[in-house]
């Protein structure tokens, strides 16, 4: 199992937390900075406020799969709690359901899937799918399969900074952890949609 670029080079070591918080009037700083994709990133927040209570789960093979790595992390980065990890997970999760729902009000003329994972053998999915969907998540694989622009994303990362900022009760997460457990949470998504599941969602 593969562990993020900038996560490989620092397995020996504690990964160190962030040393400032972002609050409310940095972030509106920032999304005014990125013009047109910063409101695209503001809208993208607010939706998944709405939509995120009628989430309960990621489906039967994608929760299985952010629990394993989740806890792989949360070892040499103290930060990345549970709580944190299923904070950044599900938020990312369902801004790209969001972004599903209306690709043209996210700035997306359509929302990319991947299609390189290979079909289900007698219903049950390639032993090696968490490595995959990490290498996917990583570097120049990413961008292709994200519909945002990469300054919205970056406006997104930093929205769900906050968040995990604002619920965290000690170590705060950095940006850059949560850039690299976002993206994953996008390719999971991804995964459900290339396997025909869904979300456990309240009726």
């Amino acid at each position: 199992m593969g562990l993020p670029t900038w996560l490989q080079r620092q397995q020996s070591v504690t990964v160190r937390a962030a040393t400032q918080r972002v609050n409310r009037s940095d972030l509106d700083r920032f999304f005014k900075s990125l013009g047109a994709d910063g409101a695209v990133a503001r809208d993208l927040d607010a939706e998944v406020d709405k939509e995120l209570a009628r989430v309960n789960a990621l489906s039967t093979l994608t929760s299985p799969l952010a629990v394993s790595y989740m806890e792989r992390l949360s070892r040499p980065i103290p930060s990345l709690t549970p709580e944190i990890g299923v904070l950044i997970v599900g938020r990312t999760y369902v801004a790209h359901m969001v972004v599903e729902s209306d690709p043209n009000r996210f700035g997306a003329a359509d929302v990319p899937v991947l299609a390189t994972l290979p079909p289900l053998k007698k219903g049950r999915p390639p032993q090696d799918l968490l490595t995959r969907v990490v290498k996917v998540s990583r570097g120049r694989t990413f961008p292709p399969i994200c519909a945002l622009t990469p300054a919205a994303w970056e406006g997104l990362v930093r929205a769900t900074t906050k968040r995990a900022h604002d619920a965290a009760a000690g170590e705060l997460v950095s940006i850059e952890v949560v850039d690299g457990v976002a993206r994953f949470a996008w390719v999971l998504r991804q995964v459900d949609l290339h396997y025909g599941l869904s979300p456990e969602v309240n009726s």
